[in-house]
């Protein structure tokens, strides 16, 4: 193995769903320094420009694709077009997902059902879209998923979003074991504590922040860098004997 160039992704095609967000663009401009040609889906537009545009800096190619990813039909033609983009698809980092907190009597079905949606259901039909352009055409490729640590907390009021975490921990087990033989690594990231747009509104409370702190030994919060950098490894020859796992980023909150 050439350590000096594990980091480099040259000739390589990254797609990232929920790409405009902080984690995502942290991803997409990680892989674009180490040379990989980058998609970025989203729901979201803004900002998607600006992305695109500090990706193609690093001298590489970049597109946003929108995608609703409630909607089947729309992952299908997502992971479509991206594949024809660019002839297809190395690495895939499926990350999109959202969180709603609130009590689990207090929930409604249907946001149960956009929940589980977005945050389960679309991880499964992206997965199962690239992995099967990966099988197709002999790609020994890389998926991470992006799990968290409510998926081996039982932290209250998040049970959908630890259910859907918990099935994407476990997803990632089921798939990496039907693909290992095709030379697919499916693994995941489990975040922890991680400054991002949305979670600055209550990590910025004096109290919040100390009480959140009390549980991580490192006594800081995650950067998005952190994640990103566990990412680029999973996705590296570095980590090709490394599948089903979820590798948690999380500055020792699981220890005890």
């Amino acid at each position: 193995m050439n350590y000096r160039n594990m980091m480099d992704f040259s000739e390589k095609s990254v797609l990232i769903t929920g790409g405009t967000g902080s984690m995502g663009r942290e991803f997409a401009c990680a892989f674009a320094s180490c040379g990989a040609n980058i998609i970025i889906s989203d729901v979201n537009e803004n900002a998607a420009d600006e992305i695109v545009e500090t990706c193609q800096s690093y001298g590489v190619k970049a597109k946003f694709i929108k995608c609703n990813l409630l909607n089947v039909s729309d992952i299908k033609q997502m992971v479509a077009e991206s594949v024809s983009t660019f002839g297809k698809i190395d690495i895939l980092c499926n990350h999109a997902g959202f969180n709603n907190r609130k009590s689990a009597i207090e929930y409604t079905e249907a946001e149960w059902d956009k929940l589980i949606g977005v945050d389960l259901k679309a991880v499964f039909f992206v997965a199962t879209a690239i992995g099967k352009h990966m099988l197709e055409n002999g790609i020994r490729g890389k998926i991470i998923n992006t799990a968290s640590v409510s998926a081996a907390r039982g932290h209250k009021n998040l049970s959908i979003y630890a259910s859907a975490k918990g099935g994407i921990r476990q997803l990632t087990k089921v798939l990496a074991h039907e693909w290992a033989e095709a030379g697919i690594n499916v693994n995941a990231v489990g975040p922890g504590y991680v400054l991002t747009l949305q979670t600055q509104h209550y990590i910025n409370d004096p109290v919040t922040k100390n009480s959140l702190l009390a549980h991580v030994p490192l006594k800081r919060f995650g950067e998005c860098s952190d994640i990103a950098a566990t990412v680029l490894f999973l996705a590296s020859e570095g980590a090709s004997y490394i599948t089903g796992q979820t590798i948690f980023v999380e500055g020792g909150r699981l220890i005890d």
